[in-house]
């Protein structure tokens, strides 16, 4: 694969290496993320930020389709409408960087021909990514595959003591965010898997962030509990109400969090999330 590919995914698996299907690209320049800030006037000479929010991203993509004939430029205006259907979301990836990717949709753009010839002028449009931000191609259990290659340059991590997201009878560690955000529950949720002896339930700990989540039930190695952001599952049926967990959960501060298990000896604990930059 060329270095400096851009490719779509779709999500079926699809995969578009534009500069193979004969668009050469001119540009694409993913902007920082976009951000709002909210304030409020303090006394009479000065405002507080009250709230910072995200807002989607708008990141401009221009190229030039490349035909044989004009015929075949025909049929590359409607492979050029397959490949950036917006009906459904799809992924941007620039193999520059091939660790992370974008979920965009494409906004409305002309396909203009080139002086009659058969090739198009430039034709630039907009990929809107409503996460605002870009996500890891992998989750956390497979960040570390393939020699650590996943994981990319600039995620700060030390070689010498890669991040670990699964652990055996580990009642305290660390759990660590690489993404610029948090990972909160009911936006960017982790999905918590434990299969484990715990006659009385257990209880999960976020001392970073100050959060504990209890499932009270009864749990055995035969039993497997998921707990995806907000919601318990045990068995793939969601647990909910007061008599089977606390209904809490736990979010996750950017860098290190500190977790503990309690109510069990003898268990398998993972985290599986992605990662936002």
């Amino acid at each position: 694969m060329d270095k400096d590919a851009i490719i779509i995914e779709r999500l079926d698996g699809t995969r578009y290496n534009l500069q193979e299907e004969g668009l050469r690209v001119i540009a694409f320049d993913p902007p920082v993320a976009n951000n709002t800030s909210t304030y409020a006037t303090i006394g009479n000479y000065g405002v507080m930020t009250t709230n910072v929010q995200f807002q989607q991203l708008s990141i401009p993509l221009s190229f030039i389709v490349e035909s044989k004939n004009v015929y075949d430029y025909e049929l590359q205006r409607l492979k050029v409408a397959k490949i950036f259907d917006s009906q459904t979301m799809f992924y941007v990836i620039n193999s520059r960087i091939p660790y992370i990717r974008w979920k965009v949709r494409a906004d409305p753009f002309t396909y203009l021909r080139s002086n009659g010839g058969p090739r198009t002028q430039a034709i630039s449009l907009n990929l809107v990514c409503p996460d605002g931000f870009a996500e890891t191609t992998v989750t956390s259990l497979h960040l570390f595959d393939n020699g650590g290659r996943n994981a990319g340059f600039e995620m700060d991590i030390d070689n010498n003591q890669l991040p670990v997201y699964s652990f055996h009878n580990q009642k305290k560690f660390s759990f660590m965010n690489l993404g610029r955000i948090p990972l909160l529950a009911n936006e960017r949720p982790a999905t918590i898997t434990f299969v484990g002896e715990a006659p009385n339930g257990i209880t999960l700990y976020n001392h970073s962030t100050n959060q504990s989540f209890q499932y009270k039930q009864p749990l055995t190695k035969k039993n497997e509990l998921q707990l995806v952001g907000l919601i318990p599952i045990v068995d793939g049926k969601q647990r909910l109400g007061n008599k089977y967990s606390s209904r809490s959960f736990l979010d996750y501060q950017t860098g290190t969090n500190q977790i503990e298990v309690v109510g069990s000896d003898d268990f398998t604990i993972s985290f599986e999330t992605r990662f936002y930059f």
